[in-house]
């Protein structure tokens, strides 16, 4: 193996699967490789005993033999979950150019026995293994796609791996630069028609994400500062707080908020990357950090005023005439009110800086200060707030998304509506106009065999059916689209689902704000997300999908048995407790205790009752028992509990020893079930009679039939033992 790993024979210590000792067993068996072929196999001797690895890149090709040149057999694709993501190590071997390389195979959704570079695996008990995986892509060229920046991202959220390296000031750090450059690649894939997923999982990340806006509008979202800056603080006396420190000051830099000022100029260095030099004058970064100082003043002319840098501009107004633009230009740049002072600030914080790593910025800052003199002070200088500041925001600007200044505005509130050129389904499209946009229409709305049209005239008249519209008025609109998105019935793909969850769930391209202040929009939000969930398998989510629910995981459950997310009862529960009073209160907790209810009670009637009843359907009659779905919520606990009255039939009159008999032992009704059964009853006390009969009689049914079979001679004591063997059947 590669120098520094340790390769551990046997199963994982952090758990084992059912087909783990299977599938070990089988690999000591496998075939060596061909040594006629230019191979040699580490272990021809004997076989090699096998151990689980991890793989520390999101796309592994795996080869049909140890070569670069060998059939792809497969490509392994890892989103960052967990021990489904690990692959069994078999033997190694050296291809012909002495590289070596590592027969692995995946237990779950794999496709056998193949081989990936050896520096491609680490072991699985390896604590730093994610670091790998950071250290690996943070050198890549850019051009990584989203998807393997968030599975490296979602990796370090795994609590499972490297608990002892949690508090590492190194492994904080690599998340961090992770983070920073999933961001970068996000958003760059969310100008014309974003993708709703990388905009979700945008919106869900928590503090250590923070949203801004230049002068210019263009948001973005960034590491917060504040959490570069306690990680730095946290780990001051660490061996890796200089380059803690020194990726913090760089990032996230914005010389957006400086506009055409030398002195602000100065200052973000000065806050910035200055903060290394003071903290660390003989830093490993102190040479880059000064450079990078001089790329961020000297940018500010050439981003800000369309001609060179700080200095060349400089340098064209000194030799040009008195009113031309290189002259008006270094005006703006004010460097006698602002310059000046802002160099001799930053030329003051290197003095422990040794002079060949601070000559650059001095003799830049000294030419500067040269060419200033020479171009002669006395010139009009104009605010550059005023010549050439941002534009007045309209007040069409001005208005937050969604609002409704004229009755005749409308929002479109279904995905894929096509802008016709006649009021006709069958008509020719113009456009496909994605969910939520907003128009104006002047004409009257048209009826065209039998439905309803609107005119949308900035798209030379097309139409569209009123049926998709709804005036844009925030609350109103958004209503409209999650109720229509719920009762459709449309295809619940993933695209169209999280296209409509944005609407309600983005705080910065939807209206958050305004579904959470509505007891009514919030309850639809979590309906939503509940939709949204059952388009994804965990077995098969990618890593944007997964890292999308993780973050959620305060609102969202992973059942793992049951391979499927929910929306937790907890997140109704809250939901519900704000808004008792709102007359929404009564939809909220029916969506909770009509919701899933999943569990592993394999026929135990305590179990099965409290999951599905007592925590759940009861819990509507307790607070509404005058409710108008009292009778259905009843209905349906019967009905859940309805196979025990039919497991229990089934034994009255059975043979000792019979299956009949031994799945009703498995019940355990004595005492348990018969104490959680009288449990419920006491909840439908205030329920009206009409109303609580089924379930009444559910009960009465049980405890005669439990009576019955325990008076049967050998039945009590039946009831009480161990379940047998059932079978093959069951």
């Amino acid at each position: 193996m590669s120098a520094g790993k340790r390769w551990e024979p046997g199963v994982c210590k952090r758990g084992t699967l059912g087909l783990a000792a299977t599938l070990v067993a089988a690999a000591a068996g496998f075939a060596q490789p061909d040594a006629a072929a230019g191979l040699a196999p580490t272990n021809a001797a004997a076989p090699q005993e096998t151990t689980f690895g991890v793989l520390i890149s999101p796309n592994v090709v795996c080869r049909v033999a140890p070569s670069g040149s060998a059939t792809v057999a497969g490509v392994y694709r890892q989103t960052g979950d967990g021990w489904r993501e690990r692959v069994l190590v078999g033997d190694t071997a050296f291809d012909a150019e002495g590289e070596r390389w590592v027969a692995v195979e995946r237990i779950w959704l794999g496709f056998g026995r193949c081989w990936v570079p050896d520096a491609l695996v680490v072991p699985y008990n390896e604590a730093d293994l994610f670091l790998a995986m950071a250290d690996r892509l943070l050198a890549m060229p850019d051009a990584v796609a989203l998807a393997d920046w968030v599975t490296a991202y979602n990796y370090f959220g795994l609590r499972r791996y490297g608990e002892p390296a949690d508090d590492s000031a190194v492994r904080q750090l690599r998340r961090l630069e992770v983070l920073m450059r999933a961001l970068q690649v996000a958003q760059a894939g969310l100008t014309g028609q974003p993708d709703p997923l990388a905009l979700a999982w945008l919106e869900s990340l928590g503090d250590e994400v923070e949203y801004s806006a230049d002068r210019r509008g263009v948001t973005r979202w960034v590491v917060s500062r504040k959490a570069l800056d306690a990680l730095y603080d946290e780990h001051r006396a660490d061996p890796a707080a200089p380059e803690i420190l020194w990726k913090s000051v760089r990032y996230p830099y914005d010389p957006d908020e400086c506009f055409r000022s030398l002195q602000c100029q100065y200052g973000l260095p000065l806050d910035g990357v200055s903060r290394y030099w003071l903290a660390f004058p003989d830093g490993v970064f102190v040479g880059e950090a000064v450079w990078t100082a001089i790329g961020q003043i000297d940018g500010l002319g050439g981003s800000r005023i369309g001609l060179g840098g700080v200095l060349e501009t400089c340098e064209q107004a000194r030799d040009a005439e008195a009113g031309s633009w290189p002259v008006e230009a270094w005006d703006r740049l004010a460097w006698d009110r602002e310059g000046a002072l802002g160099a001799r600030q930053l030329l003051a914080t290197l003095n422990e800086v040794g002079d060949e790593e601070r000559a650059p910025l001095v003799d830049y800052l000294n030419e500067l200060e040269r060419c200033a003199i020479e171009v002669g002070a006395g010139r009009p200088i104009e605010d550059p707030r005023q010549s050439a500041g941002a534009p007045e925001p309209s007040d069409q600007d001005a208005a937050e998304p969604g609002s409704n200044g004229e009755t005749s505005e409308l929002a479109i509130i279904a995905s894929g509506v096509s802008c016709r050129v006649e009021p006709s389904r069958t008509a020719r499209g113009y456009t496909v106009f994605p969910l939520d946009t907003h128009f104006m229409t002047e004409r009257p709305d048209t009826v065209a065999g039998g439905e309803a049209w609107v005119s949308i005239p900035n798209w030379w008249g097309c139409w569209v059916p009123l049926s998709e519209t709804a005036p844009a008025g925030k609350d109103e609109h958004v209503l409209a689209i999650a109720d229509r998105f719920l009762t459709s019935g449309e295809g619940r793909t993933l695209d169209h689902s999280i296209r409509v969850y944005n609407v309600l769930a983005s705080r910065h391209q939807g209206y958050r704000d305004v579904v959470d202040r509505s007891a009514l929009l919030a309850l639809r939000r979590l309906q939503v997300l509940g939709e949204v969930l059952k388009t994804v398998d965990p077995h098969t989510a990618g890593a944007l999908v997964r890292g999308w629910a993780s973050q959620l995981e305060d609102e969202v459950r992973l059942w793992s048995i049951g391979a499927a997310w929910y929306v937790r009862d907890e997140t109704f529960q809250k939901l519900f407790d704000e808004h008792r009073a709102d007359p929404a209160a009564e939809e909220i907790l029916w969506e909770m205790v009509t919701g899933p209810a999943p569990h592993d009670c394999v026929g135990e009637f305590t179990c099965t009752a409290r999951v599905e009843v007592a925590n759940k359907l009861a819990r509507y009659w307790t607070e509404f028992p005058r409710g108008p779905r009292v009778a259905q919520a009843v209905t349906i606990s019967a009905a859940r509990l309805s196979e025990f009255l039919e497991t229990c039939n089934a034994a009255r009159g059975a043979e000792t020893g019979s299956r009949e008999e031994n799945w009703w032992a498995q019940v355990h009704w004595e005492p348990d079930g018969a104490e959680t059964a009288r449990e419920i009853r006491a909840t439908l006390t205030a329920v009206r009679e009409e109303d609580k009969a089924p379930l009444v009689e559910l009960f009465d049914g049980l405890e005669a039939c439990a009576a019955a079979v325990g008076a049967v001679p050998g039945g009590a004591a039946e009831m009480s033992a161990p379940a047998a063997d059932l079978g093959p059947d069951v």
